[in-house]
């Protein structure tokens, strides 16, 4: 269990729950994970409006991981089962989505860097080992930015910032370069690659400083247990209605 202060920004009774984050993020996958899957099928518009929404859902994932890196009293525990869900969701992800390791092990990868910040007496061991872990993670759903991201959460002193400076990340890392590419080709194909971190994660940034805290309606495992679930009906969904097997895009 983390001793650093709470992310939370609103006061307790005005603000959004961590249960609405997670119905948010929940929706935001949903569309993410069936625009890869269904790519092939969808004209741009449905895609750049899907797409958009769709970049909400990391950085509240992130979040979420930090809020429940504090409030948990296993953290080893924690992580086995983030590590169970994480292994069960890889067979529908590089079924039906990817061949990388799916963002369950990037926030696995977070976790285990938040521990080690709180235990590790070595600063510079530490360092070390993140920098190594953070490597793996290029092989994960969201690469080096996801554990980045994570520890910005954690450590920034100031709360606002601990929001506002992780998001940069994507925004800048990602997005500028995708609307470099849109505004030379000036190609409508080009553009949800651009809404996703532009739109999405900037998106992300009000609803996170407008978190109060609690916990709203439990939703335990129910979270994390949706997301390979989805992927699964998706795939399964586009395989038996358009006997398309492929991976998304």
């Amino acid at each position: 269990m983390s001793t650093s202060p709470s992310i939370s920004t609103a006061a307790p009774n005005r603000g959004v729950s961590s249960f609405t984050l997670k119905v948010v993020a929940i929706v935001g996958m949903t569309f993410n994970h069936f625009c890869y899957i269904f790519f092939p099928y969808l004209p741009t518009e449905v895609l750049c409006v899907l797409f958009g929404f769709g970049g909400l859902t990391f950085p509240i994932m992130a979040f979420l991981l930090v809020e429940g890196y504090h409030h948990t009293s296993n953290t080893k525990r924690y992580a086995s089962r983030l590590l169970v869900f994480a292994l069960v969701s890889q067979v529908p992800y590089g079924l039906f989505l990817s061949h990388d390791l799916n963002v369950l092990f990037t926030l696995l990868i977070g976790l285990g860097i938040l521990y080690l910040y709180d235990t590790m007496e070595s600063r510079t061991g530490f360092w070390l080992v993140a920098a190594s872990l953070t490597a793996v993670s290029a092989l994960c759903d969201w690469g080096i930015l996801g554990p980045l991201m994570i520890l910005m959460m954690r450590v920034i002193p100031d709360r606002r910032q601990r929001v506002i400076l992780p998001l940069l990340l994507p925004i800048l890392g990602d997005g500028l370069p995708a609307l470099s590419n849109y505004l030379a080709a000036f190609d409508l194909e080009l553009l949800p690659p651009v809404l996703y971190p532009l739109l999405g994660c900037t998106a992300t940034i009000p609803l996170l400083l407008a978190y109060n805290g609690s916990r709203g309606h439990p939703m335990k495992w129910l979270f994390y247990a949706y997301y390979p679930a989805h992927i699964l009906v998706l795939g399964l969904a586009k395989g038996l209605l358009l006997s398309d097997w492929t991976l998304g895009f």
